[in-house]
């Protein structure tokens, strides 16, 4: 054969190759592994209380799980609204039922984007003579919600300012980059919400000075052993069932059958929800008590969440509560949405309230939940140490800035012929508010 033949033959063959189709290899991620193009399928589901009811068969259903699922799904529901954002910190011990609940809402991969850890949004910009290419996460989040399953990983990370960064500018829905190629992106109009899960130590993410991002959702503070007891029975005798059957690869085998099919819906409930959030949420009423409730919250929360700084003295103060109220108020037309309720009523307030109640949680709350127990009489500042269990020093610490923002004021009890030792007590404006959240008789 001569030699030009070969050449034209060869040239034929070239001709002839194609790019492997992206079905057969999964989806890339940057980090260079690949996720199978088969995952569970979706089964349609429009009715929270069927898909409550699936979760009850699956699992020991609890109060902490239903108000951890019905938040993330909320979250998930607000991707695409206008206005501020609806993110969240979803907190339990190791255990606790997060990341099965990560899981299931992640099925929905079109509305939803699982990430098992994170280093940060952008992963780099590359130019050859083909063109040029993006790397970056934030180019597959726009319009999903990022669940990041392991986010304790993120306070161990060395860069954690540079990441809060990036997540702040995200919130804000521009952010600009420039990579170590010296290429600039500017990034525009990304609508994506954010659900950061992981244990107690995530609260760290809280010292932040320039105005924490997230709600809060506790699924379990602390473990409950009857609940444990309980639930570790369900559990040894599922797993004494689960030995007869084989995983053979295929998605709906890896697990409980059950717990497969409470997954499923759960996906196919995520479609359901933003196919028609816009319509679903426009029908939502919600009254002028509802809306005063929620700003309650708000302010609530921006005082409870207010934390002295940590470099510098000067001036003493709280984030404005704006965001927070209209953070609270959303959340409350979306956990009504996922509820299938037209209107914000006792029970989405009272799961409102108890997002609200997470996100206060810490040691400020606990001084001021001590004060207030006190009512009038007020309280000394050791008393105070001691019922909280935090030392002196960080409790004279903690209360100076109370009284700063307004929060605590100093007084003296009034004697007959001898001093006293001057006390702490709420001031008026905050024994309202807390009794109008927390509860008159929950001190």
């Amino acid at each position: 054969m001569l030699l030009v033949d070969r050449i034209q033959r060869f040239q034929a063959l070239l001709e002839m190759i194609a790019p492997v189709p992206k079905d057969w290899l999964g989806e890339p991620k940057r980090d260079g592994q690949t996720r199978a193009a088969e995952g569970l399928v979706c089964v349609p589901c429009e009715s929270y209380k069927q898909l409550e009811n699936s979760w009850k068969k699956a699992m020991k259903w609890t109060d902490g799980l239903s108000h951890g699922l019905t938040f993330m799904l909320a979250v998930t529901t607000s991707t695409k609204s206008v206005g501020t954002q609806l993110w969240g910190k979803v907190f339990s011990p190791a255990g606790g039922g997060k990341t099965t609940l990560a899981e299931a809402v992640s099925v929905a991969r079109e509305y939803v984007y699982p990430k098992d850890s994170l280093t940060g949004l952008f992963s780099g910009y590359q130019i050859d003579g083909a063109g040029s290419q993006d790397f970056s996460m934030i180019n597959s989040i726009n319009g999903k919600t990022l669940i990041i399953k392991d986010a304790d990983t993120i306070i161990q990370n060395a860069a954690l300012p540079a990441i809060i960064s990036q997540f702040r500018a995200l919130y804000d829905r521009s952010i600009r980059t420039q990579f170590k190629n010296k290429m600039s992106r500017d990034y525009e109009g990304i609508s994506a919400t954010v659900l950061f899960c992981g244990t107690s130590s995530m609260k760290q993410l809280d010292s932040s000075e320039l105005g924490e991002r997230f709600l809060d959702c506790w699924l379990m503070e602390k473990i409950d052993e009857d609940l444990e007891d309980e639930i570790n029975w369900r559990v040894i005798n599922r797993a004494d069932r689960n030995l007869a059957l084989e995983a053979n690869g295929k998605p709906e085998n890896r697990q409980d059958p059950e717990m497969t099919a409470a997954m499923q819906l759960t996906g196919g409930y995520v479609n359901y929800l933003r196919l028609n959030a816009q319509d679903l949420l426009s029908q939502v009423d919600g009254s002028d008590d509802a809306k005063r409730t929620c700003i309650n919250y708000g302010k609530f929360v921006a005082f409870m969440r207010a934390r002295p700084s940590s470099t510098q003295d000067e001036t003493a103060e709280r984030e404005f509560s704006a965001r927070l109220v209209e953070q609270h108020w959303r959340l409350a037309k979306c956990l009504a949405v996922v509820l299938n309720k037209k209107d914000v009523d006792k029970e989405v307030l009272k799961r409102t309230r108890r997002v609200a109640l997470d996100t206060a949680k810490g040691q400020t709350l606990e001084i001021v939940k001590q004060i207030y127990k006190t009512k009038e009489a007020g309280a000394e500042m050791a008393a105070i140490s001691l019922r909280t269990n935090i030392s002196e020093d960080k409790t004279r610490q903690l209360v100076k800035f109370l009284r700063q923002i307004g929060v605590v004021e100093l007084f003296t009890p009034s004697t007959k012929g001898r001093a006293k030792t001057p006390r702490w007590r709420l001031t008026e404006r905050l024994r309202d508010l807390y009794r109008d959240v927390v509860g008159r008789d929950h001190g």
